[in-house]
């Protein structure tokens, strides 16, 4: 999932205005942020299962970046970070609650479309998934992506090129995980993709970001 999770953090944007969007898109995809981080560094693996071409899904072990567990340890260390770096301290403030349940609605969406491989607590914990299927997957993930972006133009003013560059990069994913979706052909090196997904993750956190930047 990747424009789901983007949908996570438009609808995050619209309750909590003051918090940065390419903030919340780091949130929103922080436990994503840390699962190529442990890909590339071998303390999480991807593989290509055997009936990819119908399933169209990657195998993950990922015991530390989504867990039920480790989602949560992870929500409370990016809520901590916020309110320490930017909230002056107010760990029970309402803008680190939203970056906290931001952080926390990737593991929920996940668990809507992964079979059950995502560990409770951790390794040799069990596993739980809800695996959709496709085409029921995109169709859901689309959903919530859609419906964060008008959440997210309906409540905040921003400037038409401004609205058109978070709607342009949103659709940019949106393309990109339809193409993850129908796809039969299977990625060559778990590095690269790793490597790939960081640049894609860091060219949309980028662009909110400088979308939603104070006007000088």
């Amino acid at each position: 999932m990747l424009v789901g999770h983007l949908g996570a953090g438009l609808a995050a944007k619209a309750a909590a205005p003051k918090v940065g969007l390419g903030t919340l898109f780091v949130a929103a995809m922080l436990l994503d942020i840390v699962l190529w981080l442990f890909v590339i560094l071998k303390l999480e693996g991807v593989a290509v299962p055997p009936d990819f071409e119908t399933r169209h899904q990657l195998a993950f072990n990922f015991p530390w970046s989504h867990s039920l567990l480790g989602a949560l340890v992870w929500s409370a260390v990016a809520a901590a970070v916020w309110a320490w770096t930017r909230g002056g301290g107010r760990l029970f403030a309402f803008a680190p609650a939203v970056i906290a349940a931001t952080v926390f609605s990737h593991w929920i969406l996940d668990f809507l479309v992964h079979p059950a491989e995502m560990p409770i607590w951790g390794p040799g914990a069990p596993s739980v998934g809800l695996d959709l299927g496709q085409p029921l997957a995109l169709y859901v993930e689309l959903a919530i992506a859609a419906l964060g972006l008008v959440i997210f133009l309906v409540r905040i003013p921003l400037s038409l090129a401004r609205r058109a560059s978070v709607a342009g990069v949103t659709l940019l994913a949106a393309a990109l995980t339809v193409f993850g979706a129908t796809s039969t052909a299977a990625p060559p090196d778990m590095l690269t993709l790793a490597g790939v997904s960081l640049l894609v993750i860091f060219v949309i956190v980028t662009v909110a970001a400088l979308a939603d930047r104070p006007a000088q």
